[in-house]
């Protein structure tokens, strides 16, 4: 696969190859946000890690990654919570 420019916005088999088997819908909605390979994969990590990750960061996600966190967040949840 060739090596895509950071800003170049991430495509279906580059999302799935980071976040894992989800519904079609959901990578979508993920690959409509224009979120880049690496902004996914920050999302993922924002998602994956434990709570302490801001505050050893001082930082929040923002932008599209962001976003990306708000789609995985809200999949992550069991479906009688959403």
């Amino acid at each position: 696969m060739p090596q895509q420019n950071s800003h170049t916005p991430a495509i279906a088999s580059e999302v799935r190859a980071i976040v894992g088997p989800l519904d079609d819908v959901v990578i979508a909605r993920i690959v409509e946000t224009g979120a880049s390979a690496a902004e996914v994969l920050e999302a993922y990590t924002w998602l994956m890690a434990d709570d302490q990750l801001g505050t050893e960061l001082e930082r929040t996600c923002r932008g599209k990654v962001a976003q990306v966190y708000e789609i995985l967040e809200e999949e992550a949840q069991p479906a009688d919570e959403r």
